[in-house]
This record gives structure tokens, sequence and C-alpha cells, in this order.
């Protein structure tokens, strides 16, 4: 059986497609606090449906050629420059005046019409509208992919291949429209599976802003405001269920840290507690994992590290500590960390086992003197 496609419905499909996503975007851009390009891709959306719906009017010839010729080609043109507008902002999540330059195009292409009346020929405003929609699905391809290290959102990938699709799709056209002898469908058929693409676009637009919210709100969720490393929360998921034998579970206890906060406000306290985090931070391995576990204590694993190994860190960190001066109000404020070290072994894996082991070290630390690190031995098993 074969399937015909007449023009008209094509048309009536494509400005419904444009007017669906419009829609959808206006709606997110209302709603989300993330949208950033979304306004522009609306506009975007709405400008093509508005070319489309003078083509078809131009198909039932109730608008004469240069009028509905002249509109669609630069109300497409401008269209698409206002879709790689959006796609750049919405990936990079930044404002620039500068990418509004791209709507001298569409004003180039508008004198070009005038100036040639390449509008009035069929193939030639559909070589030229097609053309740039490559131009610009294309670019826009690259900027998500571009951007994908600062957000590592799954999504990316499907919505940059959507787009790409689209351009491979508007390449086609131009083809079936200037060596038709040679493209593999007929630009009506490549002009069609645009539809489904552009359909298809917006909802992973709406889904990768959607996913963005949701990772948004997830780490104002894990994320200690005051310092701004992960909270206990945070910090007990990256933990393992079943510590694997050599893991490292280190507890650190700022000392005398109440008197800091007695003696000079909580804004100094503050200050310590954000001094520490960072410089702690900065002494760690990349797959090391540091939290504020909730007031001057925090928490830190380390995987795959030998007992002698996590003391020797402990203490290099206790240095750390040590060195600091956090000047607040005109006080300089000196402070000392004391810290406990348990290892996993074979009959101590569970995170409950660990986390009293390494408290009964951190209190050993403490009654000693503090400003030190003391690993978990047999004779504090009573302690634990």
């Amino acid at each position: 059986m074969t399937i015909h496609l007449d023009l008209a419905t094509v048309l009536l499909l494509h400005q419904c497609s444009f007017l669906v996503g419009a829609v959808c975007f206006v709606y997110m851009r209302l709603q989300s606090r993330s949208g950033e390009g979304l306004g522009a891709l609306a506009a975007g959306y709405f400008s093509l449906a508005l070319a489309s719906a003078l083509a078809g009017l131009g198909e039932q010839h109730l608008l004469s050629l240069p009028v509905w010729g002249f509109g669609s080609a630069t109300l497409g043109v401008a269209g698409y420059a206002l879709f790689w507008i959006g796609i750049r902002r919405l990936s990079s999540g930044k404002s620039r005046r500068m990418d509004w330059w791209a709507l001298a195009i569409p004003a180039m292409v508008a004198v070009l019409a005038f100036a040639t009346q390449f509008h009035l020929v069929s193939y030639l405003r559909g070589s030229v509208g097609n053309g740039f929609a490559f131009a610009s699905l294309a670019a826009s391809a690259v900027c998500i992919l571009r951007d994908r290290a600062r957000e590592r959102l799954p999504v990316r990938f499907l919505l940059a291949a959507l787009i790409a699709l689209g351009a491979l799709l508007a390449l086609l056209v131009i083809a079936g429209l200037l060596i038709p002898s040679v493209a593999p469908m007929t630009p009506i058929w490549a002009f069609f599976l645009r539809i489904m693409c552009q359909f298809a676009i917006a909802l992973f637009i709406i889904i990768l802003v959607t996913e963005r919210t949701e990772a948004e709100l997830r780490c104002v969720a894990e994320t200690d405001m005051l310092t701004g490393i992960g909270n206990r929360r945070w910090f007990m998921s990256t933990l393992p269920r079943s510590m694997i034998e050599g893991d490292a579970l280190l507890l650190m206890d700022l000392d005398f840290f109440k008197q800091v906060n007695d003696r000079f406000g909580h804004d100094a306290g503050d200050a310590v507690l954000v001094s520490f985090a960072e410089a702690i931070s900065r002494s760690l391995r990349p797959g090391d994992s540091f939290g504020r576990l909730g007031g001057e204590e925090f928490g830190l694993y380390l995987p795959k590290m030998a007992a002698s190994e996590a003391l020797a860190t402990a203490q290099r960190l206790c240095g750390v500590a040590r060195g600091l001066v956090v000047e607040c109000g005109g006080e300089r404020i000196s402070l000392t960390v004391s810290i406990g070290v348990a290892i996993a072994v074979d009959d101590q894996r569970s995170l409950t086992d660990l986390f009293k082991l390494a408290d009964a070290a951190l209190y050993a630390a403490k009654d000693s003197g503090r400003d030190r690190a003391v690993l978990f031995d047999p004779s504090l098993r009573a302690a634990a």
C-alpha cells in the first residue's frame, strides 16, 4: 500500500507541531526557574508556525505569491535564528546580548529577497530556508554537546541527536528540491519526517528543563549551605552499605569550637567552619568524600587505604587545620581538630560498626589532649 502525502496536510501538521511546541515553551518558562532561553525558543516556534501558515494560505491561493513567499522565507529564517539563540541560552544557562545579532540574518534575507526576488521561485525559496535551517540546527546540536561537561544530564545526548537528525532532514529537503534524481526521498516526505522530529525536539527540551530543575533541587538538598560542601545526607549517600576491607572512615571535630562562638561570636564561628571546610577539601584526592555531619563535626571517607596511610592522612589534615588562621572582625583565630580513624576489616565492615569505631577513636583523641589523630585499635573496643 502506498501512502500519499499532500502538501496542504503536511503544512497543517507543520503549523501544529510548532504551535504545540511554542505553547509548551511558554508554559515551562512561566513555571521554571531554570528556563533561560525558553522565551526565545517559544518566539522561534511561533515565527516558524506563522511562516508555515502563510505558505498554507499561499497554497490555497488565498494570498499572492509575492506576499506569502516573502513572508514565509523571512519568518522561517527568523524562526530558526531565534531557535539557535534559545538553544544556546538554554544549554549554557547564560544570557549574552551578542546572541541577538543572529537576527541580522533574516534582515539580510529580506534585503536579498527584495533585490533578487528569489522568494518567487519555489525551489530557491525552499533551498534558502532549509539551508539556514540546517545551519541553525547543526550549530544548536554542537551547543548542546559542547556544554555537557558543565552539566552532565543524560538527555543532552538524545536532544543533540534529534536536533542533528533535523539538520540532516533539512539537507534531504534541499537535495530533493535541487537534485531529485539522486535524493533518497521526496522533499515532502523529508519535510514530514522533520515535523515528527520537531515534536520530539520540543519534548526533549522540556525533559532537559525538568532534569535540570530536579538536579538543582537535589543539589540544594544535599549541600551544606554554610560551607558549600556536602551535608550529612549527601555524605551518607556516598558511603557503601558494606565497606570493603581497607576503606577508611575519619570523623573530625573542631576543638573548643563552642569557645570560639562564645568569645568571638557566631559570625566568627561560621568563618572558621568555612575556612576549615575549604582547606580540607583542597587537601583530598578526587575519589574521597568529605562532608559536614552537623555543627563542628565533619566526616571523611577514604576508599582503599591502608591503616598506616589513613592515619598519616589524618595527621596531615591535623597539620592543615593547625596552620589555619582565620581573621574575622579584626581578630585572628587559630584552630585545631581532633580526628578518629577507623579501618574496615573482615569482621567489621558495616557502616554502623565503622562509625562506632571512628567515634571511639575520636573520643580517644580528645581525651588524650586534642589536636591529634587516633587510629582505632582493640584497646578502645570497650568505648566503641
